[in-house]
């Protein structure tokens, strides 16, 4: 019996032995997998701390052919206020769609200058002229587009008036071209050509 017991221990022993080695390779492999998730949790927070946003890259990366941040932010605000307006110029779907680009302060806005800023081609001739009556007129013509339609212009000139001057209509015409852009712009204070484009169809 005394011999019976000494196994049976010996065996009780060995069994509690291997259980504690279980335990132990088990929290190995639980602390692995930690560590590996932990590493990979860094890696993304050091991804995604090394790469900004596209809105951040547009806010902090200005260059002469990119205004910035506060010129697109502007021609993205203009766009919201004309969503659903339609296009004066044109019965087909080209809507209004914000733009900005970049033009030294002290730089007079004329067709050559508007030509480098948005790289407009040779082929086509830029037409300006002023803007404002245009926006008034667009205001004024409920009895055309409805109270609605007829105040979401009046909103929109308000807003030109308030943050942009030298505010213009720019065409860009060219032989044979029935689809001719047109812009509805003006200026930042820094020289920022900040607007909405569209299209006229001219026949």
């Amino acid at each position: 019996m005394a011999r019976g017991t000494r196994v049976a221990n010996m065996a009780r022993g060995t069994r509690v032995a291997n259980m504690a080695r279980g335990t132990r390779v088990a929290n190995m492999a639980r602390g692995t997998r930690a560590a590996k998730q932990a590493r990979r949790g860094q890696a993304a927070n050091r991804t995604r701390r090394g790469k900004p946003t596209t809105f951040a890259r547009a806010v902090t990366s200005a260059t002469p052919a990119n205004p910035g941040g506060q010129a697109a932010r502007l021609a993205g605000a203009l766009q919201a206020l004309a969503k659903g307006l339609p296009n004066p110029w044109d019965e087909s779907t080209d809507y209004f769609h914000g733009f900005a680009a970049a033009l030294p302060a002290g730089a007079r806005l004329d067709a050559a200058a508007f030509r480098q800023a948005l790289g407009v081609g040779a082929r086509y001739q830029l037409a300006l002229s002023p803007a404002d009556d245009v926006l008034a007129g667009l205001g004024d013509a409920a009895d055309d587009w409805g109270e609605d339609i007829a105040g979401g212009f009046r909103q929109l000139a308000s807003v030109m008036r308030a943050t942009l001057s030298d505010r213009s209509i720019v065409h860009a015409r060219g032989k044979g071209v029935i689809r001719v852009r047109v812009w509805l712009c003006g200026r930042t204070e820094d020289g920022a050509v900040v607007g909405l484009r569209s299209i006229s169809t001219e026949t």
